[in-house]
């Protein structure tokens, strides 16, 4: 469009076609069906979710199991029994940080923490500084995790049987077990042992070596691993003991942090409290919270994808659905394996009809099982990218005689917004270019909080898509509440609805279980 004034063209933009308004915050339910929008004052004030013809939640003890070298054990079991009263902070964040109320069998949590000699198992420290030893990294990852899954097997034998396992992680582990990624750049390792040292010396020497056969390894980068991570080494291992497991690091335990300069901030003891007793209470089978102002009758469904590692002939793709209801209840769900070609079809893998169909068709096998046989009144299905016409058509078969159902695609194309103010957007805003096409800040400036939690600029999610039976509002709200759903933290909200959030640590662990092992269907084994 263009206009003419005093002789000169001058070119004037279209005006931006949407709208932007705020989502209301989603509220959850607590003890005796009441509601709040933040779950740690939720159960501060009504304790963990009952229904209404409950006097009092159904958990009421769990046996803490724990594991690791016996100093940690001695941290860990110091700390719980800390965390049966209240533990306080500076108080200069009320709302963002509030005090832990304490768990014991009183209000609000009315549920004890079980601690016993019998629910203790300490490796060796020989045992633990032989693995430490072992020159290969990969190695190295797969002894130290053996040591855990072995103390695991230990205490599932014993009686009483643990409901969870806290697996303790010492910082000597930390160092040459792990890796990090810097800012912009690729991963790194954070410390080499000894002998790693000198194998790295010696492969840089140009002496030839008489028997390359002896030569010590420091692992190649394109070589597969037995385990490229220690938490999801421990996690698939273990998993067949049908006990959840929790990791937890020497800084989490200290009741007085102990942060040097250059390290990164340690939460305050209520924090670390709040966060460890609340994923402890939902992997021992207990329900924090529940989604308030959601249809009982609801599916949500997150379809992704990972590579295999461990299977014979490895497939490049396996299709993964994470499967939760509103009633709270988490399940995960393998699928086919199948072939994608990066190269021809781009990175980003799709299922055909055939495939798709049948991944729903399981989802909802899963879902009548754990539910006297119905099927949902509705199905909502999250994907983090774009349906083919294949997908959609194999989806939608495969949800049958499902009676409405709605598919919605999200991913990232750097579009932000910002208000006037110093303040970044509300949390919870949601701009509209068409009835399909959103971005919606699930993080940003909390009025409730009186602050934005978070330390970068907020970065929205994007609805790329949406095909289906309801309006768009009922979507765009659907998903600011899931992302409260995330158990592993008892955080106002996390970044990503749930049904995505975890997608990659799932595969990651799921990619680990070795050929012939059956993955447990619960959600609470793998966070």
């Amino acid at each position: 469009m263009s206009r003419r004034r005093g002789g000169t063209e001058r070119r004037t933009l279209p005006t931006p076609a949407f709208d932007a308004e705020v989502l209301p915050e989603p509220r959850v339910l607590f003890g005796g069906r009441h509601e709040h929008v933040d779950p740690r004052i939720g159960l501060a004030l009504y304790g963990p979710y009952s229904g209404p013809d409950q006097p009092r939640p159904p958990l009421s003890s769990i046996n803490v199991g724990i594991v690791g070298p016996a100093p940690m054990l001695a941290a860990a079991e110091r700390f719980l029994h800390a965390a049966t009263d209240e533990l306080v902070n500076d108080g200069s964040q009320p709302f963002l940080h509030p005090h832990f109320p304490g768990f014991n069998s009183g209000p609000p949590f009315q549920c004890s923490l079980v601690l016993a000699a019998s629910l203790r198992h300490a490796f060796t420290s020989d045992e633990l500084a032989a693995a430490l030893k072992t020159p290969d990294f990969y190695d190295r990852i797969d002894k130290i995790a053996a040591l855990y899954v072995r103390a695991v097997e230990t205490l599932e034998a014993r009686d009483p049987r643990p409901s969870v396992v806290l697996c303790c992680i010492p910082q000597e582990v930390i160092d040459v077990c792990t890796v990090r990624r810097t800012r912009g750049g690729p991963i790194q390792r954070i410390k080499l042992t000894r002998e790693e040292k000198r194998a790295r010396e010696e492969a840089a020497s140009p002496q030839l070596r008489l028997f390359a056969e002896m030569e010590t390894t420091i692992g190649v980068e394109d070589d597969e691993p037995v385990h490229q991570n220690l938490r999801r080494a421990i996690k698939a291992d273990s998993m067949k003991f049908r006990i959840p497991t929790q990791l937890v690091w020497p800084r989490t335990l200290e009741l007085v942090p102990r942060t040097a300069v250059g390290e990164r901030q340690v939460h305050d003891i209520a924090t670390r409290a709040w966060n460890l007793l609340t994923a402890l209470y939902y992997k021992a089978a207990g329900s924090p919270w529940r989604l308030a102002q959601i249809d009982p009758g609801v599916c949500f469904v997150g379809v992704s994808f990972y590579r295999e590692i461990l299977a014979a002939e490895p497939k490049l793709r396996t299709a993964l659905a994470q499967m939760f209801t509103a009633s709270g209840d988490g399940y995960v769900l393998r699928g086919k394996a199948f072939e994608w070609d990066e190269a021809a079809d781009g990175r980003s893998p799709h299922l055909d009809q055939a495939n798709a169909a049948s991944l729903m068709r399981d989802v909802l096998a899963l879902y009548k099982r754990q539910n006297e046989d119905r099927l949902p009144s509705r199905l909502v299905l999250h994907k983090s990218s774009r349906f083919t016409e294949e997908e959609l058509r194999g989806f939608k078969d495969g949800c049958g005689s499902v009676p409405r159902m709605d598919f919605v695609a999200f991913g990232w194309r750097g579009i932000q917004f910002h208000r006037p103010g110093l303040y970044p957007p509300l949390r919870g805003m949601y701009v509209r270019f068409d009835d399909r096409n959103f971005l919606l800040y699930t993080v940003g400036y909390v009025p409730y909080l009186r602050t934005y939690p978070g330390a970068a600029t907020p970065q929205p999610i994007e609805i790329l898509e949406h095909h289906g039976d309801s309006p768009w509002d009922v979507v765009l709200n659907e998903t600011l509440a899931l992302t409260k759903m995330n158990w592993n933290t008892s955080d106002f909200a996390c970044a990503k609805p749930m049904t995505l959030a975890f997608a990659q640590r799932v595969g990651h662990i799921l990619a680990e279980m070795r050929e012939g092992e059956t993955p447990r269907p619960e959600y609470r084994f793998y966070m």
